[in-house]
């Protein structure tokens, strides 16, 4: 029965809450050794060490050392395998967070070598489809034509080309694995460094590259043409650095590849931080609603978005929806854009010259 006498007391919540993105980065690195696993280190440094060794897991080391190189910490996937059992093996990193605890949703897929084989490639990209990661492709094009062949194979946002074998601590290095390297790190580097473009970066350790691609400042080149058709590389200009951070996608939005990054990873934040409201009162909505609008204000306030709105869109929001307790938020918002092309005109105007004539004349 109800007491109706003496104090009562409850505890509920109203407030937004707080919505966390991970700028941590997975790697998943798969390739050739003399035994098959499927293994989690906490960085580069431990994967090498566990496998320099074995001597037919030499490409492997050698990718991991390049990403090592770019003084990144972050998780390291290693799936290694006979080089019968590539394409079945790449499966395995659909299962990474139940076999390793490490998810690679948001992470990076690379097969350094391997994927310069095309059912190696577009099986890799594939799979970072399939748990929404990004799968950076080898290339190694003896010319532009072969290059650009190659890159014709893929048309996804999931994939980055990337071109070339550089030296790197006196070893051979795929783009790949430094572009991977580079990307972990610069992700982590600040709190929202997973929203920026990864080009122009300084890859450190490179020495070498095994092909010179022409690069020209303000006019059209090889670089530029590769870049186009979504094929990243490493150049030297002013140290070696990374050049191209677009996607294959036929859709020109989805070609940056900063942008697709940080819709997913905005995404699954909002999904993660919303789970609480699940199956409550559909008053709740509106503290979901709010912890987006103040989500969103911390984005703004950072550079990440230039501007957005957040509802419940009416003419999806029916009678008949809310009596089934479904329910549709819209979150509207504008990236921070890169600046992947900058034109400077530099024009001649005598507006001045009558000041000169006057210091001639001694006019002051």
């Amino acid at each position: 029965m109800n007491l109706n006498f003496g104090i009562n007391g409850s505890i509920s919540a109203a407030a937004a809450r707080p919505v966390t993105v991970s700028s941590t980065t997975a790697i998943g690195v798969i390739g050739v050794a003399s035994t098959a696993e499927f293994l989690k280190f906490n960085n580069a440094s431990e994967a090498i060490e566990y496998l320099e060794s074995d001597s037919e897991a030499g490409t492997v080391v050698n990718a991991l050392k390049g990403i090592n190189l770019q003084g990144v910490n972050c998780p390291v996937i290693v799936n290694v395998c006979s080089s019968d059992a590539i394409l079945e093996s790449i499966d395995l990193f659909k299962k990474s967070e139940g076999l390793t605890g490490v998810s690679l949703f948001g992470g990076i897929l690379i097969a350094p070598v391997l994927s310069a084989t095309k059912d190696v490639g577009v099986k890799l990209v594939a799979t970072a489809s399939a748990i929404t990661a990004t799968a950076f492709v080898d290339n190694f094009g003896a010319n532009e034509a072969d290059v650009l062949a190659y890159a014709a194979n893929y048309g996804s946002q999931s994939c980055l080309v990337t071109h070339g074998m550089y030296t790197a601590d006196g070893v051979k290095v795929s783009a790949s694995a430094l572009y991977a390297g580079v990307t972990a790190f610069r992700d982590a580097n600040s709190s929202f460094g997973w929203a920026k473009s990864h080009s122009n970066r300084v890859v450190q350790g490179v020495s070498a590259t095994d092909r010179v691609i022409e690069y020209l400042d303000g006019a059209e080149c090889e670089a530029r043409r590769m870049r186009q058709a979504g094929v990243a590389t490493i150049l030297q200009d002013i140290g070696w650095r990374t050049y191209g951070f677009e996607t294959t996608d036929i859709d020109p939005i989805w070609q940056s590849l900063d942008r697709v990054r940080t819709f997913q990873r905005l995404l699954q934040a909002i999904l993660v931080s919303s789970k609480w409201a699940r199956d409550r009162e559909a008053s709740e909505l509106l503290w979901v609603r709010q912890t987006v609008v103040e989500f969103m204000n911390e984005l703004k306030g950072n550079d990440v978005i230039v501007g957005f709105d957040a509802y419940f869109d009416s003419e999806k929001n029916t009678k008949a929806t809310a009596t089934a307790g479904k329910f549709y938020l819209t979150v509207k918002l504008g990236d921070m854009p890169s600046v992947r092309e900058l034109n400077v005109e530099l024009v001649y105007s005598d507006d001045w010259n009558d000041v000169l004539i006057n210091y001639i004349n001694g006019e002051g």
